[in-house]
């Protein structure tokens, strides 16, 4: 047992928004993901177009992650935080506003590509703002928030579509992300 004292984790009003964060790239994927294949003819006519809307979103985090994790220790992880998540929000908003097949591809590309930027440096400023004897813990807490993403996404992404359409869950994901954003931008310092 260490007689030295322990070191204080980072501050609540710091994580908070990088938690909030994972919630949002978790959700983002799975609340769409799961409320895909029946929520219109025109736009998946096929398993084939399914399974490629769905790929859409993780093939862009495998290819861009690496990048935007190299952008992020060059520039910093917090602009690359924001960056994501406001183009998160407009990738989300893109489909609100032009509701078609083909917009549908581009707001999910851009979703992935927006994911790959913001998911990737949360992490970094998670490891950042705490003590190496804190990584568990806060990596745990991470990992919780964005584990509640993928559980709610289905859920309440199903309800979101029940009551307004795939439009209204993109609307909450242009919301969530700007929010987040603005959350982050006000409590996350530059580490």
């Amino acid at each position: 047992m260490s007689t030295s004292k322990s070191v204080p984790s980072a501050p609540a009003r710091h994580m908070a928004p990088l938690y909030a964060a994972g919630f949002t790239t978790a959700f983002g994927a799975h609340g769409i993901a799961a409320n895909l294949g029946g929520f219109s003819n025109d736009a998946v006519t096929s398993l084939l177009v399914l399974g490629g809307l769905l790929a859409l979103y993780d093939g862009a985090e495998v290819l861009l992650k690496p990048v935007f994790g190299t952008l992020a220790d060059k520039i910093g992880a917090r602009p690359v935080l924001l960056g994501g998540l406001i183009a998160f929000a407009a990738a989300s908003a893109l489909y609100v506003v032009a509701d078609s097949p083909g917009w549908l591809w581009a707001a999910r590309l851009g979703q992935g590509a927006a994911a790959s930027a913001f998911s990737p440096s949360a992490s970094a400023l998670v490891a950042r703002l705490n003590p190496t004897a804190k990584h568990g813990r806060a990596f745990g807490s991470y990992g919780f928030h964005k584990s509640i993403g993928y559980t709610l996404g289905p859920l309440l992404g199903g309800v979101l579509v029940w009551a307004g359409g795939l439009r209204l869950l993109f609307m909450v994901l242009a919301a969530l992300g700007a929010a987040v954003a603005v959350w982050a931008a006000l409590a996350v310092p530059a580490v």
